[in-house]
């Protein structure tokens, strides 16, 4: 496999097990990690999320081990630099212009500026991260 497919695979798998430890977290009693989870789910219901999480975090080991995508340590500036790939391409699809495409006018001018200047600030403050991650990695 090459190197950049090895990586995109290893990217996705880390970052599906990302969410799906999301999920497990927010399934549970006393969760912290939001302020507010309304459990509207019956325990029936949460348990049988749990067994599909849990043979999720199975198939992802399987990956893992056929992939060997444990095989080597993987250099901070990587992860930070497919994380901001991801970050980048979430703003890019979430322009007010690309949600008007999707999902119909929004309503007020004002918050298409505002959803428009808050994502710029997003980008702009993903791009500085991967640059300086980017230098440290040339140095």
């Amino acid at each position: 496999m090459q190197w950049q497919h090895y990586s995109s695979v290893k990217s996705a798998m880390w970052y599906i097990e990302g969410l799906l430890h999301e999920i497990e977290l927010s399934l549970r009693e006393g969760n912290l990690s939001y302020h507010a989870v309304e459990i509207d789910l019956t325990k029936k219901q949460i348990n049988d999320i749990m067994k599909q999480v849990k043979a999720l975090y199975s198939i992802l080991k399987k990956a893992k081990k056929d992939f060997n995508l444990n095989s080597e340590p993987v250099k901070l500036s990587r992860i930070i630099d497919v994380n901001t790939g991801y970050i980048w391409k979430t703003v890019e699809d979430s322009w007010s212009s690309e949600i008007e495409k999707k999902s119909g006018k929004i309503s007020s001018a004002e918050q298409k500026k505002q959803l428009d200047i808050l994502l710029s600030n997003i980008l702009e403050l993903t791009n500085k991260i991967r640059s300086v991650a980017n230098e440290h990695s040339l140095g």
